[in-house]
Order: C-alpha cells, then structure tokens, then sequence
C-alpha cells in the first residue's frame, strides 16, 4: 500500500504502521448532531444501484456467505468526503448500496492482494506503482482516471460503504484514570478476526429489515448519532435484538433505550461529550470510518458490566494511557489505529492528558 498511494503518509501509532490515511474535522462538530449534520452530510440517492457480480466476485460472495448475515440490507456508501486546504474534513455526501456491494467491490481488494501475494510470494513486493496496479485488477479499475486523493476521498468506481467509529472514554474513580472499551474481533466477523477492535464499530446502516428500500425510512436512518447509539448497545451491552430490526419503528426502539436514554441525559447534563473528530480510510479496503469521541465521567457507566455480542470476545476496559503496554504484540484493527491517533490529536485529550507524555502526537501523520 506504500508504494500504491506514495502521495500519502501511512500513518504510525506506538512504533508501528498501518495502512491507513486520517483527516481531522475542520471544526468542532459536537453532540447534538442532527443540526450539524444539515449543513455537514447530504444523502444523495436513496435507490439501490443496479449491479451484477463477475466469476471472481461470485466465488468470493459464496466464499463469505457463513460471516454476511444480511447481504441485502441497506446502508450508507461513499460519495465524496469534502475537505479543506489543509486536507481537514469538512463534509461528506453519500448514496444508498446493498451490503453484498460492498463485500464484492472493497473487502474484495484484501482478497485480490492475499491472492497475488500468493501467486507471486516476494516478487510482487519488489514491483513499481504502475506494475502493482496491473496485478490488482480490481484495484486498478478503482483508480482508471483519478488521482490518489480522489481515490481515498471519493467513492470511485467501487461500492464502498461508510462506518461508524466511535472511542468511549469513561472515568474510573477506582483508579483515578480513564478507561477505553474493546474486544477482541471473533471468527464470525467477514474480515480480520482476532484483531483488537476498539467499540464500538460498524456499518453506517439503516436499523431496519434487508427488504426495506421506502425512501422516506432510508433518509430517517441518514443519522449518524441513531448508528452510533446502536452500535453501542448492539457491541457493548449484548444487544442482540439491535442487529436487525423486527419490532416496528427503528428510530424509537434506539432512542428509548435505557443506556441511550441516561447517555442523552448525561450529555445534556454536561456529564459526558461526544464530538466528531475527523475521518479514518483504509488504503487496502478503501473504506472510510467516521470517527467520533465519547467522554463520559458519570461514574454509574463506570459501574456498568459489559457483554460482547457475536462479533466479538474477550471484551475489556483498559485504562487508556496502558494501551501501548496492552498492545505490545498484539494485533490492532486498522481503523482502531487511526481513531485512537485522531484521538490523541483531539483537543479533548490534550486538555486530559491522555496519552500525551510518550510523545506519541509527534508520529507520522
């Protein structure tokens, strides 16, 4: 991935790289969203594109079916992340597309890499720019006619759909410290199990059945505090009846929720914040992250038992400033990577001092 997009820095967190590039947020977009986001995203269709799959893409579907529990369900693909001069974030639009696009135009990069990796062992390391991209078809089709930022900002040529990220910062009176949420990926997820994945973390999706395609449902899910809400109980709180809706309205199922409905108190109360902090794409999917902060000193969170759902094990609430010793050989998920970078560039842990002594605001960005 290096070589492929020269133009941009990978980035690097507690000595390692990962093939991810970040934009912080040009301002501070901050909870409640729903105001910001009328003039910070625009859903452009709200129609499922028409699309057939190749050989390759057919097998490689068939060949994920145990780990896609909805393939046709609707979610939120990239159209274009809008930024500054200074390459900040400062909007995004988007389009409707089934899941299964997804898996067969973005997480079928990995695959089409893992296989030439195969083919060619060693020698396709060695190989330039222009010779990587004939070996990578799919990837080369992604880039016919765009330059490498209109690839990472754009949803060219591919079906790539937008996730949600967001870092749970709790205060824990016990030690006096904060303490982030994660767990460790399971083998039921499509790509990466066993990574550390910091929670939650998920398709920007609408929370209704996979024969949903009503415009006006559609652009009710267009909300990115409802997917995040959602996540958060689905991921955290052992919410299994959060992964797909079969109870009647979606929106109010989440918004009722009794952890939704403290968080909200608690954010109106000054007790907690949640803020956007910018965005996070994977060079080997090409799939963005909208990545967000949740800080929370209300110590009853703290006092909270956490569950993991099928997607993940091993779930854990680590004080933040031991991550680099909990990490140390372990595998992190890509995306965690820079939404804990973004994080650590955020005014909010500056002023905390959260991971801010090691000098790891310094790496490259």
């Amino acid at each position: 991935m290096e070589k492929i997009y020269d133009e941009h820095e990978l980035l690097s967190l507690f000595g390692r790289k990962y093939p991810i590039v970040i934009h912080e947020a040009k301002e501070n977009y901050s909870y409640p969203f729903q105001d910001n986001l009328l003039k910070f995203a625009r859903l452009n269709r709200t129609t499922v594109p028409p699309f057939e799959m190749d050989k390759l893409q057919k097998h490689y579907f068939k060949m994920m079916g145990p780990t896609i529990k909805r393939p046709d369900l609707i979610g939120f693909e990239t159209d274009v992340i809008s930024l500054t001069e200074d390459n900040k974030v400062e909007g995004f639009t988007a389009n409707v597309c089934q899941y299964k696009h997804n898996v067969v135009t973005s997480h079928i990069l990995d695959y089409e890499l893992y296989l030439n990796l195969k083919k060619t062992k060693s020698n396709l390391l060695e190989k330039n720019r222009e010779e990587l991209l004939k070996f990578l078809p799919y990837r080369k089709k992604i880039h016919r006619g765009k330059t490498q930022t209109e690839v990472i900002t754009t949803g060219c040529n591919r079906h790539s759909l937008l996730s949600v990220q967001m870092l749970v910062a709790f205060y824990d009176k016990d030690i006096q410290d904060y303490r982030v949420l994660m767990f460790k990926r399971s083998k039921d997820v499509a790509i990466k199990p066993n990574y550390w994945q910091i929670i939650p973390a998920g398709g920007f999706e609408i929370f209704e059945t996979d024969q949903t395609v009503n415009a006006y449902l559609i652009k009710q899910h267009f909300d990115v505090e409802l997917a995040l809400f959602r996540e958060l109980i689905e991921e955290a709180f052992d919410g299994q009846d959060f992964q797909e809706n079969q109870h009647g309205d979606g929106k109010k199922i989440i918004n009722t929720h009794d952890d939704v409905v403290k968080l909200r108190q608690w954010l109106k109360d000054g007790d907690a914040s949640l803020e956007f902090i910018g965005n996070v794409v994977d060079l080997v999917s090409l799939r963005p992250e909208l990545s967000f902060l949740l800080v929370i000193d209300n110590q009853e969170f703290a006092r909270r038992k956490f569950k993991n759902n099928h997607e993940g094990k091993e779930i854990q609430s680590v004080p933040i400033n031991d991550l680099p010793k909990m990490l140390d050989g372990e595998l992190l998920y890509p995306s965690s990577a820079g939404l804990l970078k973004l994080a650590i560039k955020s005014k909010t842990f500056r002023d905390k001092g959260l991971l801010q002594e090691m000098g790891l605001e310094l790496t490259v960005q």
